[in-house]
């Protein structure tokens, strides 16, 4: 793709640059009120990761403003996940070598630097790992548009909620128009979402909904997922009704699989989650929307 040279050209042009910028621009996106538009222009750790998520010259895609949590809870929430728990000493060396951290970085930094690389590189080697597979080339919905459009969903559409751990596969799949894959809960679509949720989970970006927090479990007339399909439905499509379109596509998937979709385990995204997927999209060339004054 251009847009994915220009990506990596951009990155490489402004190594230098970034990384002088990388820490302090890493304490404002994780202390700050909000997310400063520029704030991670050289992110070098996520930037061209999913290439197709960065915007063509005339979109704009925005995230909501968000405040995010201390950067103490931040570092503690990666600390304690199973990515950094599980990774060796030498790769956690390694990986905090390579981040060229600053003389004065604090101890809470570097925790939060490792696991962003470490997610990064856990991101790459799911997808890399897939693309080896003979059957990659069979499949509707990969690995490489599941992670970056269940980032998406959870950045700006799932944030402030606890959601079932399948229902992303509904708007991948009216993304992808794989209109077939939400009929098989056994299939390739459902495997390769929970293989996503549970990368998420593992890296602590999203965890268990609390109790007494759960979505309910009917599906079919949900005015709401209807709305979650219609939005990511293809924009190619030449369907002159998006929502109808999308709606009809709900209306063919079996009972049995929607029911498998909403009574999947039901998770939320972390504090730590809302840093780790806005950083992801931020990399990407998507932007804060400006805050809308109070009248």
């Amino acid at each position: 793709m251009v847009y994915e040279a220009a990506a990596v050209y951009e990155v490489a042009a402004a190594y230098e640059a970034a990384a002088v910028y990388e820490m302090a621009a890493v304490y404002e996106v994780a202390a700050g009120p909000g997310l400063p538009r520029a704030a991670r222009r050289f992110d070098l750790v996520f930037a061209g990761l999913f290439p197709w998520l960065t915007p063509l010259d005339d979109e704009r895609p925005a995230l909501p403003p968000h405040t995010l949590a201390p950067l103490s809870e931040l570092a503690a929430q990666a600390e304690a996940s199973l990515l950094v728990r599980h990774a060796s000493p030498e790769l956690k060396s390694a990986v905090r070598a390579q981040a060229r951290l600053a003389a004065d970085a604090t101890a809470e930094q570097a925790q939060l630097e490792v696991w962003a690389r470490l997610l990064a590189g856990s991101l790459r080697d799911r997808v890399e790992a897939e693309q080896k597979d003979g059957r990659y080339y069979s499949l509707q919905s990969p690995l490489e548009a599941i992670l970056p459009l269940t980032a998406h969903l959870m950045a700006v559409h799932l944030a402030e909620r606890p959601f079932p751990m399948l229902l992303p596969a509904l708007p991948i799949a009216a993304a992808t128009h794989d209109l077939t894959g939400p009929h098989d809960p056994s299939g390739a679509l459902f495997a390769g979402v929970r293989t996503a949720m549970n990368t998420w989970a593992a890296a602590g970006v999203t965890a268990p909904a609390a109790p007494g927090t759960e979505p309910r479990a009917e599906a079919g007339t949900d005015a709401g997922i209807g709305d979650l399909v219609t939005l990511f439905w293809r924009h190619d499509d030449a369907s002159p009704d998006r929502a109808k379109a999308a709606a009809h596509f709900l209306r063919q998937i079996p009972r049995h699989a929607l029911d498998v979709i909403m009574n999947s385990p039901p998770v939320q995204l972390t504090p730590l989650g809302a840093y780790g997927v806005r950083r992801l999209l931020l990399a990407h060339r998507w932007t804060i929307s400006p805050t809308t004054p109070a009248p």
